[in-house]
């Protein structure tokens, strides 16, 4: 059973605080998401209006309240870096899927990997079992990322995704488990 917290989670260290979005994220959300490389590599909608970020902000509370998404904003230094969250829940089965955005300025500096590491840590400690995630074949930066946060590569999903084209390629899924414990 997953024991989910009453209320959005906050997490931090000292390099990342993972918290839930404000509408004052709305202009920062929308200046990010105009980035090419977030465009082509994730799902947000394109073109993206601050209308459609506000959207998305005013819907996240509801989203977890409803068990359907856990969604945060990861904030370095009070400037929002990158978006986390874990969705495609089912919670039946105690998984999730794990999806991300970082904004250009930040990466490269490993924020990502972290805040994976963050979130795959909260997910695993409230019962989820099994934490997957899934990128497009060229996404080597996402692979990357992933495999430093301890997740697997587990296949490739033959026309698993399909592009802003319309074309249908190939998707790469990842996976990450909870530590076993042997006890003496």
């Amino acid at each position: 059973m997953i024991s989910w917290p009453i209320s959005e989670p906050v997490l931090v260290d000292k390099a990342l605080m993972l918290r839930p979005w404000h509408l004052d994220d709305v202009p920062e959300v929308f200046k990010i998401c105009q980035d090419p490389a977030i465009q082509e590599f994730t799902t947000i909608p394109v073109p993206y209006t601050r209308e459609i970020a506000e959207l998305w902000i005013r819907t996240s509370p509801q989203k977890y309240a409803e068990r359907e998404k856990i969604s945060l904003a990861g904030v370095r230094n009070g400037e929002v870096v990158l978006s986390i969250s874990l969705h495609s829940i089912h919670e039946f089965d105690h998984v999730g899927e794990i999806g991300y955005w970082v904004s250009s300025s930040a990466r490269g500096e490993g924020l990502a990997s972290h805040a994976v590491e963050m979130l795959t840590d909260f997910a695993f400690a409230i019962g989820f079992r099994r934490i997957t995630a899934i990128t497009l074949p060229e996404n080597m930066a996402s692979q990357k990322t992933l495999l430093k946060a301890g997740f697997e590569l587990e296949t490739v999903l033959r026309d698993g995704m399909t592009r802003r084209d319309g074309t249908q390629t190939n998707s790469v899924l990842f996976a990450k488990f909870p530590d076993v414990k042997i006890l003496d």
